[in-house]
């Protein structure tokens, strides 16, 4: 019986694991080391050495990723040393971002942009004793009432964000920069309060789950005028560039055109170079909220039990693999059914409510070793749902004339220590393509994998030839 447990939990995490790689993402270390424009979405204050820049449409910057408590190996060998390596409360947080459309220009010593992008991210916190019942199950004599969830259970963020970018180099020491963001809220899903437990034993056929949840939902539209924007998007693939971009960009306002959740923030920064060799860099990003005021409903619920009997021993549903879908099928939709039919009453309208945005602060050291060749040093924090998340990461940087950049470095994080990564970037006349993976120790040994973040992206610069100005940062 324990094996076949394993297995289906080995399943079932696999594909989260799988479709959470394939979605989400929102932190680099390495992508503020390069000679591109996507720079100032992690430093404003960052020189820019180019005239003129515009992004490949929808390609500008394409950035995914996810954090996880465990390893891709733990999930598919489940042993009894698992458990050991969880925590009590363990997250795991995915995140994705695509610019659409990024340009800027210089005027002498000032540089303008304009950005959009598309982000979301994810995060579910879950307890220990969620695992120990997928592995252990219901014979667990040491804790009969199990923890699933606590406060912070769950937070989705979905949102369009517009932007107008100012950087400035006073002089040869000292440059700054700022991000002004309109935000325009698609969905968001959060839990104020949570306490999920579960009652269950060795002598136990029947799980009484004791839930008491306060949570917030929001989205622009519903399930069937989303899908219509999304078939017609479709559609439109079989159709030339032109009427594409015009398609794409037609459902996306068509999408907010009666939306409602508007929001704004401000990303600042600034770079100072103590000497010829030591130079320090400090942002904040995303210091923001959205007002969410577009169909906003409100799940509360007390004290309300819910139970599932499931199947006793003596009809096994693992004794022979005849039917064994089609009876795990059974099993798990009347318990979606039941989870459904408890919930759905506790869900009513609500009054608009405001989230702030998940704020990150930079602090980052240079030694230049050479006009081309620098050392780095980089610590970052993360504010999100009440919890702080430190990490670090130190790393080499090389500028191969005006064509080639190639950093190399490791990333420092709680739970996982060796992380090095690895970002290259090509410009090669007015055309740039550049790659940053954090954690590329992911692509070579996916069994330790715990962390995943891939940057991908294309520009096309104007390079710094033809103007009067001549950044005075060594690039």
């Amino acid at each position: 019986m324990k094996q076949y447990i394993n297995e289906y939990f080995s399943i079932f995490f696999g594909a989260l694991f799988f479709f959470t790689t394939q979605g989400f993402a929102q932190e680099s270390h390495l992508l503020k080391e390069l000679r591109i424009p996507q720079v100032a979405q992690e430093n404003p204050g960052a020189i820019i050495p180019y005239d003129a820049h515009i992004s490949f449409p929808f390609a500008g910057k394409i950035h995914v990723g996810v954090n996880l408590p465990f390893s891709y190996g733990d999930i598919f060998h489940i042993s009894d040393d698992f458990l050991k390596k969880l925590n009590s409360s363990n997250a795991i947080r995915t995140w994705i971002q695509d610019d659409p459309i990024h340009f800027g220009f210089r005027s002498g010593k000032n540089y303008f942009s304009i950005t959009t992008a598309i982000k979301t991210d994810f995060h579910v916190r879950l307890q220990k004793d969620i695992f120990s019942l997928l592995i252990e199950g219901n014979g667990i004599e040491k804790n009969e009432i199990l923890s699933l969830a606590k406060n912070d259970f769950i937070s989705v963020n979905s949102f369009l964000e517009f932007g107008i970018g100012y950087n400035r180099e006073i002089n040869e020491k000292f440059s700054f920069g700022v991000n002004v963001k309109y935000l325009a809220g698609i969905l968001n899903v959060h839990t104020k309060t949570a306490d999920l437990r579960l009652t269950s034993g060795e002598n136990y056929h029947e799980l009484i789950l004791n839930s008491s949840i306060d949570g917030k939902i929001t989205c622009v539209y519903d399930a069937n005028k989303t899908y219509e924007i999304f078939e017609d998007t479709t559609k439109s693939l079989g159709k030339n560039f032109k009427e594409i971009g015009s398609g794409i960009f037609h459902n996306i306002f068509s999408l907010l055109s009666n939306e409602k959740n508007h929001g704004f923030s401000i990303d600042v920064g600034t770079c100072y170079k103590i000497n010829d060799i030591l130079e320090i860099s400090v942002s904040v990003l995303d210091i923001g909220f959205i007002k969410w005021t577009t169909n906003p409903y409100q799940l509360k619920i007390e004290n309300k039990p819910f139970s599932f009997k499931g199947y006793v021993s003596e009809e096994d549903i693992f004794e022979d693999s005849d039917g064994l879908a089609n009876r795990i099928g059974k099993y798990f939709g009347e318990l979606g059914d039941s989870l459904l039919n408890n919930f759905s009453s506790e869900i009513e309208a609500s009054k608009s409510y405001i989230r702030w945005l998940n704020t990150r602060f930079n602090v980052g050291f240079s030694i230049y070793a050479t006009p081309k060749d620098r050392f780095n040093l980089n610590f970052r924090g993360l504010f999100t749902n009440n919890i702080f998340i430190p990490s670090g990461s130190v790393s080499y940087t090389r500028n191969v004339g005006k064509w080639f950049d190639v950093v190399v470095g490791n990333t420092f994080k709680p739970n996982s220590l060796l992380n090095p990564g690895l970002g290259l970037n090509f410009t090669v006349s007015v055309f740039q393509l550049y790659t940053v993976v954090d954690y590329s120790n992911t692509l070579l040994y996916i069994d330790r994998a715990k962390n995943l973040n891939v940057v991908v992206g294309i520009n096309f610069v104007a390079p710094l030839g033809k103007s009067a100005f001549k950044a005075s940062y060594p690039y």
